[in-house]
């Protein structure tokens, strides 16, 4: 049986596109879905189920807007006669059996209860396959508005500087949620139906039960503890799945370049805060009002949310005053584009002011998280942390990194000698790798 959300409100949630028959037709075939047309009853059926009230000569209208990866994403308008002012929701039906909803709608209620960032409400979910649509749903409201992808570019000036000043005050909020632990969020309910929200540690297996219990994880950690942690429980992990095809000593030397980072200060200030990690244009809704200012009206896909160091939450949004259509993807050496341009003079006076009004609603003190390299590298570093080393752009990243780390380590503090030899073979392996290849 599907489950109702109490205390409703007002709030509502948006597409972030408008339907397509193109989109259709790629889920169908990607992902194995039924047509659009044989899909739309199945709906509707939930939709009466959902709310009995409504008459039957009104029907509800079913809009196919543009889903995610992980997401089938379909809007519902309900009619009149069902008695809500508002009616417009979002339905969300996973692609894939192994998607964690219960642990997704954890987070949407607690950043709704503990930040001010507008999230949607969730109104109903079902985890089972009992439903007409044979699949576990999630169906919240509407936010309002557009996704900053599809408009900021077309954004007057005064619009820009608002959305540079309400994108810092929602990395504060951000910020302002801390935590002893590492990790994520779930949730459950006690006698009086309350939630009960819990931390976990970070999985490096989908099914956790097969990792061995440590209890350093269920203790109070630092910034250097849950790197070490992080990196021995991903070795072990690989050496289980994998006893005779994990040579290398990656994990070791990711070990090596936490510990200089924690020796020279790197950690220093750093707490656990609520991070977003895909904070992107394309995941903020945007509401034009009608005497023509603009609010940031929704944040959207908090499935990847964690409790992390604060410079997480710091990466620098460049392209409040860097705007590129190409701002999502990654350069030719996986490097990010909002880290690329981080550091850059803005081209233009105006681009100037946004950088400007950004920096000053963070503050100064928080600046050093957002442009420093070792804090780029950090955050690098907690990304293979978080997932892992399990294909071959990974371990690029980290030979990448941790030479990175070795010419910018002597400039902070004393040199490591392991690292220091270790970083000589790697330019050596280069080296010898690029002579042998007959066309250079």
């Amino acid at each position: 049986m599907p489950s109702e959300e109490t205390n409703k409100s007002t709030a509502s949630h948006s597409s972030c596109a408008s339907c397509c028959d193109d989109v259709s037709e790629t889920s169908t075939l990607v992902y194995d879905h039924e047509t659009w047309s044989d899909f739309v009853p199945h709906v509707h059926e939930l939709c009466r189920q959902l709310w009995p009230s409504a008459s039957e000569d009104e029907e509800f209208v079913v809009e196919k807007l543009r889903g995610g990866s992980y997401n089938r994403i379909i809007g519902i308008k309900t009619p009149p006669s069902t008695g809500e002012a508002e009616g417009s929701y979002i339905l969300r039906i996973p692609r894939f059996e192994y998607a964690q909803q219960a642990r997704e709608m954890a987070i949407v209620r607690y950043v709704r209860q503990h930040t001010s960032i507008p999230t949607a409400e969730i109104i109903f979910y079902d985890s089972t396959a009992e439903s007409p649509l044979k699949d576990p749903y999630v169906i919240h409201s509407r936010i309002p508005g557009q996704d900053l992808q599809d408009i900021y570019r077309t954004l007057d000036h005064q619009h820009k500087l608002a959305i540079a000043e309400q994108w810092g005050q929602m990395l504060l909020s951000e910020l302002a949620v801390q935590s002893e632990f590492p990790g994520v969020v779930d949730a459950s309910t006690d006698s009086t139906g309350a939630y009960v929200y819990t931390f976990r540690p970070f999985n490096v297996n989908p099914d956790p039960e097969e990792e061995p219990q440590d209890v350093r994880l269920l203790a109070k950690q630092t910034i250097l503890d849950m790197f070490v942690l992080q990196f021995e429980r991903w070795d072990a992990a690989d050496n289980r799945a994998y006893p005779t095809d994990f040579p290398l000593d990656h994990f070791a030397r990711l070990t090596t370049v936490a510990e200089e980072m924690d020796a020279a200060g790197v950690f220093n200030d750093v707490r656990f805060s609520l991070c977003h990690l895909d904070l992107a244009p394309r995941n903020v809704m945007a509401d034009i009002k009608p005497d023509k200012s603009i609010q940031i009206s929704g944040v959207l896909d908090w499935d990847s949310a964690v409790f992390g160091p604060t410079f997480l939450v710091c990466e620098p949004p460049s392209w409040i005053w860097a705007w590129s259509d190409f701002e999502d993807e990654d350069d030719e050496r996986g490097e990010d584009y909002n880290e690329i341009h981080a550091n850059d003079t803005p081209a233009t006076p105006e681009d100037q002011e946004l950088k400007r009004k950004f920096e000053e609603v963070v503050g100064e003190d928080m600046l050093k998280f957002f442009y420093q390299p070792q804090y780029r590298l950090a955050r690098t570093l907690f990304d293979i942390a978080l997932s892992g080393l399990r294909h071959n752009d990974t371990f690029y990243k980290t030979d990448r990194l941790i030479l990175e780390w070795a010419e910018l380590q002597p400039k902070l503090t004393e040199p490591s000698p392991a690292l220091h030899e270790a970083t000589l073979s790697m330019q050596q392996a280069s080296i010898d790798e690029a002579a042998a290849d007959p066309e250079n």
